[in-house]
């Protein structure tokens, strides 16, 4: 995959419209996402209950995602529709956007306000319990939290500078970071929905 994150806006475009088919409602903020143990206990039974241990996997996975990730969009694009969010130059545009405006007092907030929310992602993929041939998506979800936190580390220390004159070109490194951390995890998210879905039918 090139480093250029507008070279997957297609697929990523693509992935997203087959994710979020049938995601209605509201949020649903999933408390501890305590399935695990259920899950690795229905592994052992096999048989019909095989479409019950990925259709509890599918809930935890979805949860874990509308609680924790979309929900730090929400709060860093806040005002936004996050389900419009299609491409990486939509994200670069909202995102560069807003750091223009606000400066080193958007970095202060995203760091106080919204990535706390992302940082209970990995402990909980890590305590999932997951067949095999779920187990390299689950593992991308996680790495690609990392790279998302990573990236916003790098432009929240950007921004923080009092004396900050914000510069699109220099900030341009960061927030495309950014964007890929975004589009990483909504492409392994969706590789785990789309194996999912299969094993369901």
């Amino acid at each position: 995959m090139a480093n250029d994150p507008n070279a997957g806006d297609i697929a990523l475009a693509d992935a997203e419209s087959a994710m979020h088919k049938g995601r209605g409602g509201s949020l649903v903020v999933m408390g501890g996402l305590g399935v695990a143990v259920v899950v690795g206990l229905v592994l052992l039974v096999g048989g019909e209950d095989q479409q019950r241990v990925y259709g509890e996997i599918g809930k935890t996975i979805n949860g874990l995602e509308r609680a924790h990730v979309e929900q730090f969009w929400a709060c860093a694009l806040q005002g936004e529709n996050i389900e419009d969010l299609r491409t990486s130059t939509d994200l670069i545009t909202k995102v560069d956007g807003r750091a223009l405006e606000r400066g080193r007092n958007y970095g202060v907030y995203v760091r106080g306000k919204c990535l706390p929310m992302l940082e209970e992602v990995g402990p909980k993929l890590d305590t999932l319990i997951a067949p095999d041939d779920l187990k390299a998506e689950i593992a991308a979800m996680g790495k690609a939290n990392e790279q998302l936190r990573g990236a916003w580390g790098g432009f929240i220390g950007y921004l923080d500078d009092p004396e900050l004159q914000y510069d699109q070109e220099s900030a341009k490194p960061h927030v495309t970071a950014v964007a890929r951390g975004w589009y990483e995890f909504k492409k392994a998210y969706a590789e785990v929905n789309k194996k999912i879905k299969l094993k369901l039918k």
